[in-house]
């Protein structure tokens, strides 16, 4: 029995409850060694509960399908025992006993950056967020976030963009997405960067499931950045997870009138070191700046394509709907919205409730 696939098991055994698998291991040492005891084994040991002895004989009938569900959807669990797991991601609070993984993890020599934000994010946040991921990806650091909407997406692109490595550290299972408008963006990053979860492929998001995941993106990374975030943010989760894993945080000064903004505000008044630009992120953790044949720190966006100046240009500074959009623009419906969802992640286009869409720069 492979370690791993051990400790798949009896992660999905103890129904993904990191305490008691921890538990476990320190009784046993090693996954491979609780699935070759019998009940009996197990009940001798007297912290031993007997509904983990009922789950433990019960999870082993499931294996096979729980294997083939990895295979049909491509991923693989990589464990704490493995020696590819991260040992940055050992450091923090709560470290996951094991990953789903869809690509390949970070080594020890990776630099990487984890840049988050709101989701309800304004056009300055967007801009920030995809310039300095596309830069630092140029750079050849690796950006990480959680592909949720907003800020955490348009860092996603802007690494893509970059034709850097990115990953993406999901709030569900693998075989899910969440918003579903990120289908796209996920299949691009399954293609050319890394998508991990914690959770098991077929796991649907919840309200548990991204404060969760939050650790994690602290825990793969060097240097945590902040683009963007409100006074109550969920982003504020990951930077109290990352400040205990004694990583670094930055972020970017804003307007001190904009509600998205305090929460950023508040970190730089707690000592937060500001970013300006990218070589504000070398100087702050002693990096040695990568030679670039030209020096530019603010890359603009990329030329939109015909079709995407099409739907812009059918976009006003107030509100249009879909259906404005559907008879003024001469392409299907389909193309359509994923043309807006482009538009979305180049900050230039908003999506307001009801399926309105307003031109933002």
């Amino acid at each position: 029995m492979d370690e791993n696939l051990a400790m798949m098991w009896l992660f999905r055994a103890m129904r993904g409850n990191n305490k008691k698998v921890k538990q476990l291991l320190r009784g046993f040492g090693q996954a491979e060694m609780l699935w070759h005891c019998s009940p009996n084994d197990l009940r001798q040991m007297e912290w031993m509960e007997e509904d983990m002895v009922r789950d433990l004989m019960a999870a082993k009938d499931h294996l096979d399908q729980w294997q083939e569900e990895m295979e049909q959807t491509g991923v693989r669990y990589v464990s704490v025992h493995d020696e590819t797991f991260p040992q940055w991601l050992r450091e923090v609070y709560d470290a996951p006993v094991g990953l789903f993984v869809q690509g390949e993890l970070p080594t020890e020599q990776q630099k990487c950056i984890s840049m988050i934000g709101t989701r309800r994010s304004s056009a300055y946040g967007r801009a920030m967020g995809y310039d300095l991921a596309k830069a630092l990806a140029q750079d050849g650091f690796t950006i990480i976030s959680g592909m949720a909407e907003g800020i955490d997406s348009i860092c996603h692109r802007g690494a893509l963009d970059g034709g850097g490595k990115t990953i993406a550290v999901l709030g569900f299972g693998h075989k899910e997405c969440y918003p579903a408008r990120n289908r796209s963006l996920k299949e691009e990053i399954a293609a050319k960067g890394t998508l991990v979860s914690e959770y098991p492929p077929s796991t649907h998001s919840g309200k548990h499931t991204f404060p969760r995941r939050n650790r994690i993106i602290a825990g793969l990374s060097q240097l945590l950045i902040v683009v963007e975030a409100g006074k109550r943010s969920g982003t504020l989760i990951t930077v109290d997870f990352a400040l205990d894993a004694g990583r670094t945080v930055m972020t970017f000064p804003s307007n001190i009138t904009n509600p998205l903004s305090v929460g950023t505000n508040q970190l730089i008044q707690q000592g937060c070191p500001i970013i300006t630009c990218k070589e504000d992120v070398y100087a702050e953790l002693g990096w040695q700046k990568p030679i670039q044949k030209e020096e530019e720190t603010i890359l603009p966006l990329p030329p939109l394509t015909k079709q995407e100046q099409l739907v812009y240009q059918a976009i006003e500074t107030e509100p249009v709907s879909m259906e404005h959009l559907v008879q003024t623009v001469p392409l299907p419906v389909a193309e359509i919205q994923s043309l807006l969802t482009m538009l979305e992640l180049y900050g230039l286009v908003e999506r307001l409730p009801q399926e309105r869409y307003r031109k933002l720069s």
